[in-house]
This record gives structure tokens, sequence and C-alpha cells, in this order.
């Protein structure tokens, strides 16, 4: 009998819950054949058998949420009558832990990885506390409302006069979705550990324009974006500038990538996710386009595959559809750079005879990490997408 368990499936994965079993006990199955469907924080996946067997027992029921390598189920060999095999899964002896992950009943208190960890720092026994977490499950903020009652409590005893009440602040408390708990647990990841420094130009469009419109008259039915001609652009920049298409690993190295994969900053109704656009640099800019077109309906539909929103080394985000002119995003690790890009505007702009002429102008922001990319390089990769921009008929040959 083997034990199935949540597999990790993406980058900063850290936990998964359980949406449906498409199986049930006692039911046979087949490698590679979809057994329960996970949500993570990026999409809802299909978790397939590992083996061929009977799924002898469901560890994890529909709707709780464990951590990554969690047994969740049990698949069991078929024996000649065609029923699960009777051997058991070898009795795992489990130790009492320390304060912040006690055990109650044989049971451990259901919390959250963050939660146990901030428990285990602040010196608090999860066992007592009323979690807030779907099926009651604690999570790190009732962690921290245990800390600040130990502390006003701890207050109150030194003081003699009642401190003035502030007036409550009306309002309704939201559930957060998965994938806004990952974005904020990234997005401070990012801002805390990784050194910013940001690179700002504008690109004179008419000619990319231009290129576009004369590009979709031959194609009006497989049309190009501005978006697709920035992939492009950022694609061939990285090939010319590999020091850029790195990371700063864990032990001080930094690691340089083969392939080119560009991630584009897709809006959902749940949040904001980066299905990325594999190797790059060996796709043409009708292949970019067709697979960026896919990856943004699949994400819109939470139906991305684990290999499409993992493995980028360079991310792109694009908010000049909304008006937004200039704006700097935050770094997706372990990527040490992301291309912030605006609205192109119209705007007069004198020439060398200080003649006025009306120009179609997009800036562009290039957040670096200063550990990989210095403010040369990176200036000259920024200058780089800027010229494939402006001369865009590299884009096409």
């Amino acid at each position: 009998m083997s034990a199935m368990r949540m597999p990790k499936m993406g980058d900063g994965m850290e936990e998964g819950t359980i949406l449906q079993w498409l199986k049930k006990e006692g039911d046979n199955v087949v490698t590679e054949e979809p057994v329960a469907e996970v949500e993570t924080d990026k999409a809802n996946v299909e978790i397939p058998a590992e083996e061929s067997g009977v799924l002898t027992k469901i560890v994890v029921k529909a709707g709780e949420t464990v951590p990554v390598g969690a047994v969740i189920a049990y698949i069991g060999e078929i024996t000649e009558d065609g029923a699960a095999s009777k051997s058991q899964p070898k009795q795992t002896i489990v130790k009492a832990k320390p304060i912040g992950d006690r055990l109650v009943e044989g049971e451990r208190v259901k919390a959250s990885p963050l939660a146990r960890r901030r428990a285990k720092e602040m010196g608090i026994d999860l066992v007592g506390i009323t979690g807030s977490g779907p099926g009651g499950r604690i999570v790190e903020q009732d962690v921290r409302a245990v800390q600040l009652q130990s502390v006003a409590a701890a207050t109150t005893t030194h003081v003699t006069l009642a401190a003035p009440v502030a007036p409550s602040l009306q309002g309704t408390d939201t559930e957060v979705s998965r994938m806004r708990r990952a974005i904020a647990r990234r997005t401070v990841q990012s801002k805390q550990t990784v050194p910013h420094f940001y690179l700002i130009t504008v690109v004179e469009m008419d000619r990319a324009v231009q290129l576009l419109e004369e590009l979709n008259e031959m194609e009006p039915n497989q049309k190009l974006t501005v978006n697709d001609l920035i992939v492009q652009s950022c694609a061939l920049a990285l090939a010319e500038f590999p020091d850029v298409n790195a990371s700063f690993t864990p032990d001080d190295r930094i690691r340089r990538y083969e392939a080119i994969n560009i991630g584009i900053a897709v809006g959902t109704e749940n949040g904001l996710t980066i299905p990325v656009i594999s190797d790059c640099g060996n796709k043409t800019l009708r292949q970019i386009a067709d697979a960026a077109k896919e990856l943004i309906r699949k994400a819109r539909s939470g139906a991305l595959k684990p290999e499409e929103f993992s493995g980028g080394t360079f991310s792109i985000s694009n908010l000049g559809m909304f008006g937004i002119e200039e704006f700097s995003a935050i770094i997706n690790p372990p990527e040490s750079a992301i291309l912030a890009v605006g609205a192109i505007v119209k705007e007069a702009v004198p020439d060398e005879s200080d003649r006025i002429s009306i120009k179609k102008r997009m800036r562009i922001t290039l957040s670096c990490d200063h550990r990989v990319v210095d403010g040369v390089l990176g200036a000259r990769f920024l200058n780089a997408i800027k010229r494939y921009l402006e001369k865009p008929a590299h884009l096409i040959l």
C-alpha cells in the first residue's frame, strides 16, 4: 500500500485544498488517471494517480487544506480476486511537538504552516485558539490576535486609570482567497528580501503601432497586440543580455538560465496570476501571440496547469489598457527583473530644430534586483527593449 501525497505544483506553493475526489474508496485507479481536484493559490489542478491499484482510504476530505507533502490518500494493490490488498500502511509513532505544534486527542491542531511558525516564534500554544480560517483552521492573524491580547492584558495590570476607548470602525470582513494570500506573501517577501531599484525610459511607438496595424490587416482573424510586440522585444533583449535572465540563489550564487521563459501578469476575479510563455527565445512573434492568448484564456478560467505558471525567468506587467501611464512593479521571485508597461499616449515632442510634432509614446519601467542586475546592465538592457520597439522590423525577421 502506497501513500498519495499533496504534490508541490508551482513556485511558492505551500499548501493545497481538496476541492473534490474524482474517485471514491474502493474504486480502481490506473497510473496517470485523475483522482482528485486540488485548489492551489493560482489554479485548480487535477492530481493523477502515481500507480495503478485500488483507492483504499481517503485521508483528506473535500474542503480540507493540508501542506505540501501531507498524505491525502492510500492506494493498495489489486489481488487475484480483484479486491484491494489487505496490507496496512506502516504505523507511524507521532511524537509530541513543542509549543506551537501541540497534539489534541492524537490529532494535530488544524493550523496553517505560517500560523504554526508564528506560534512557535512567539511561544504561543495553539491549543484552545479558535481558528477563523476555512473549517475552523487557525491562520496567522489568529495567532497575532492572541499575542496582542496577551500584551494588552500584561499592560493593563500596570495602569491605574482606564485609557479612553477609541470609537469602533464599522465594516465587513471578507475571506481572502488563496490566490490573494499567495500574492500578499510573495510580494511582502519580495520587497523585504530583494533590493529593488527602478529605471524608466520613454519609447516612441509610432512605427510599432503602424506595423501592428499592417500585420492585423493581413490576418484579421489572428490579431496581434502591443503586448505581443513587448514580449518579443524582451525576449530579444534577454538573448542579447543573458545576465538579466538570471536569479540570485539562496547560497549566494547567480544562476543564469538557458531558456527564456517570460511571465505575463493577468488579472482575474481572484487576483493576479502570472502564466509563463516558455522558450520565448525560440518562438516567432506569431507563436508568442498564440501562446499568450491561450494562457490568458486559461488563467481567467482557472484552468492553468502547474507547468504553465512555473519556471519564469522574467516577467511583464502591462496596465496600459487601463490608461495607466507609468508605474513600477514588484519583482516576482526568484526572477531578477520585471518590466512595467504604461499606456501609449500622444504627446507633443520637439525635434532638434525645436519644431513640435505629435508622437505616440509609451513609458516603461524596469524593476531590478541589485544583487544580480546593476544600474549599467539594467540601463543597457532597457535601452535594448526600447531599440527593438522603435525599430520593430527586427521583431518579424
